[in-house]
């Protein structure tokens, strides 16, 4: 891919995609199960410190995650020892680095931690680019609930979406 910048159209990611879990764990993550299960999912990849301890805390082992360590509520994610690899990467907020997105290409194919150095709220783009049929991205809304997304429902959104992203 790219490496892609915001911008000015910040403003078209400030609403959840559906489906939005307006539940506390473990409720949250009891419904996000139900919700592979009923529809067959079979690879999960989270995004964010918060929704991440929370899977793992309640069962939930996703296959891939992206973490940058920093949370508003001080939360620390403990049992990433659960994943073979740790990649590295640095990602400014607002942007997909081409580094960031080399790294989600490798954790759509491996069990892999990303730990990003700035922000990994836009690689949920990416992930839901690149992740494999069957397969849902859950990451945090800034109001506190948990978003899924099914990405055989949304990547052709998502690919209209990158259209107003500038090129850097």
């Amino acid at each position: 891919m790219r490496c892609l910048k915001l911008g000015k159209r910040r403003d078209l990611f400030a609403f959840p995609y559906p489906i939005a879990i307006w539940k506390d764990p473990p409720r949250s993550v009891e419904i996000l199960k139900d919700i592979v299960d009923s529809y067959r999912l079979e690879r999960i990849y989270a995004i964010g410190d918060v929704v991440t301890k929370n899977l793992l805390t309640h069962g939930l082992i996703p296959t891939s995650v992206a973490v940058d360590e920093k949370t508003r509520r001080g939360v620390q994610v403990e049992q990433l020892a659960v994943y073979n690899k740790v990649v590295k990467v640095r990602n400014p907020p607002g942007y997909i680095t081409e580094e960031a997105w080399r790294a989600v290409e490798e954790a759509v194919e491996s069990s892999v931690v990303i730990k990003v150095e700035g922000e990994e709220d836009m690689l949920s783009l990416a992930f839901i680019e690149l992740a494999p049929p069957r397969s849902v991205v859950v990451y945090g809304h800034y109001l506190g609930a948990m978003i899924a997304v099914p990405v055989d429902w949304y990547r052709d959104k998502i690919r209209r979406l990158f259209n107003y992203l500038e090129k850097c």
